[in-house]
């Protein structure tokens, strides 16, 4: 059940997220509405290498960093498209999951934890990212669409 549960919620983020991505525009790639903070782009691009990093990571045992910079991805249609394919590697390593695999200890990042944990720490800082993303899309005047909520 846990196991079921952790996957619909990642696919139902991949889609949620989706939903905030295609509001960017190629004027707000670029910007930093927080002086000390990153570039909207840059943020979203982490979002997205983030979201592969960790399932490869737990569908191949694959755990290497994945390049982005603001010069490949300079456009909302490249980030886009990357999205969209990331999205796909995404659902295809999740699908190497075991349920069974859940409990197996995971030892080699900063701490000790379980397959399972990984995976819902995935879905933790892929949230906290989207909602650094929406907080910068408020400081650059654009209006966040609704995500569908269950309440």
């Amino acid at each position: 059940m846990v196991y079921e549960f952790l996957i619909k919620a990642i696919v139902r983020h991949l889609e949620e997220t989706e939903i905030i991505l295609n509001q960017m525009t190629d004027e707000v790639i670029l910007q930093e509405p927080v002086k000390t903070g990153r570039p909207l782009g840059e943020i979203v691009l982490h979002i997205i290498r983030s979201l592969e990093y960790y399932s490869q990571g737990l569908g191949k045992n694959t755990w290497e960093p994945l390049g982005y910079t603001l010069d490949k991805y300079s456009t909302k249609d490249k980030i886009l498209e990357l999205y969209g394919n990331v999205k796909t590697k995404v659902t295809s390593h999740l699908n190497i999951i075991s349920p069974d695999s859940l409990d197996e200890v995971y030892t080699e990042g900063n701490r000790t934890a379980t397959r399972g944990e990984v995976l819902l720490e995935l879905l933790e800082h892929s949230v906290q990212h989207r909602g650094q993303l929406l907080v910068y899309y408020r400081l650059l005047g654009i209006n966040p669409k609704e995500i569908p909520y269950i309440i």
